[in-house]
């Protein structure tokens, strides 16, 4: 489960690093150039794909739950453009979908239109989800980014600065990698209320 919830960690890092490189008329391009770019990221030969002795395939529309994007069959990615409200209330459902086969899941918005469905769909999903259920990270891709140069510190500082939102269920140790933590260990006082239940 650790090299697994390591892989994962990896895929969200990379997918937080890009930057989509304009704003499309359709979404199958964002799925087109996320694709390209983690097939560079995830099967570089100065990285490695987590020290593995192969190569990662991302597909595209793969799987029972027609995955817009699907890393190395393990991991299950889907995107939405301007996400707006007919959009977020199909996004719960196609969760619950690609939860029944994936056990890691990421869902990434390029541009918004309802930011209070989305917010109450990340809400639900990434604080009350375990390993049992599986796990769902949102990203969510600001429009007026778009086109921008990662690697320009300004760009780059709120990149970063976006991706800090911690999982509660992972926490990093330079000594030991990502850790699955259950959330009832945060709460030592039988009177503390758990917000994960």
């Amino acid at each position: 489960m650790r090299e697994a919830a390591n892989f994962y960690r990896r895929v969200i890092d990379e997918i937080e690093a890009w930057v989509p490189s304009q704003d499309y008329g359709h979404e199958s391009k964002f799925q087109n150039e996320l694709k390209d770019f983690l097939d560079e990221r995830l099967n570089d030969s100065d990285t490695g794909a987590m020290g593995r002795n192969r190569e990662i395939p991302i597909y595209r529309e793969h799987g029972h739950v027609n995955a817009d994007l699907a890393v190395d069959g393990v991991i299950g990615v889907e995107m939405k453009r301007n996400l707006d409200n007919s959009q977020a209330k199909k996004l719960r459902g196609q969760i619950e979908s690609y939860l029944e086969h994936y056990n890691f899941v990421i869902i990434v918005a390029c541009g918004i239109q309802d930011t209070s469905h989305w917010r109450d769909l990340k809400n639900k999903y990434e604080s009350q989800r375990r390993s049992s259920d599986g796990y769902v990270k949102f990203i969510w891709k600001k429009r007026d980014k778009f086109g921008t140069d990662p690697n320009d510190s300004q760009t780059r500082e709120q990149i970063q600065s976006d991706a800090n939102d911690t999982e509660p269920w992972l926490i990093e140790s330079p000594a030991v990698g990502v850790d699955v933590v259950d959330p009832d260990e945060y709460f030592q006082d039988p009177d503390d209320h758990n917000p994960f239940l």
